[in-house]
């Protein structure tokens, strides 16, 4: 689906309407230190494994409020039988059109995204089933956030 017009001119002005949402899924986010992906391994209500949902993403950076990263727009979604389809093709090329991301960075994010395809077609972790039974401890406290991660 192709955003409107006016969508560019609000990605070019960094121009963000912030809205509360639900997700449908329940999800364990996978992130690996230098890897320009996160794999969200992903669950409906019931338990049932969802499928995956790969993150095309600036390699995360720690902060004292935790990470840090910035969504590159392209994802990738893996059913449970391991199909796969792009999402937000259009969003991601209209970054690129835009110049919002250099040429190393676009380099970066479509090698990623051809090394990620490349291991769920293969059926490698995590698109196996490593991670489908894993569930938190029941005994682990909620997380708390830190004193002044509101802050900037």
């Amino acid at each position: 689906m192709s955003r409107p017009e006016w969508f560019a001119d609000l990605l070019i002005r960094c121009d963000w309407n912030l809205a509360d949402s639900v997700w449908d899924v329940s999800n364990l986010w996978l992130l690996r230190e230098g890897d320009w992906h996160a794999v969200w391994v992903s669950y409906l209500e019931t338990g049932e494994h969802w499928g995956w949902y790969v993150n095309l993403q600036e390699p995360f950076r720690r902060s004292e409020r935790g990470i840090q990263t910035m969504d590159l727009m392209l994802d990738i979604l893996v059913d449970a039988d391991r199909a796969w389809r792009w999402k937000d093709e259009d969003d991601f090329e209209m970054l690129v059109m835009h110049e919002l991301l250099d040429a190393d960075a676009v380099s970066s994010v479509r090698r990623e995204a051809e090394r990620v395809i490349g291991k769920v077609e293969r059926g490698e972790t995590p698109f196996d089933r490593t991670w489908l039974e894993w569930r938190p401890e029941d005994a682990w406290p909620l997380p708390q956030l830190p004193y002044g991660w509101d802050r900037l």
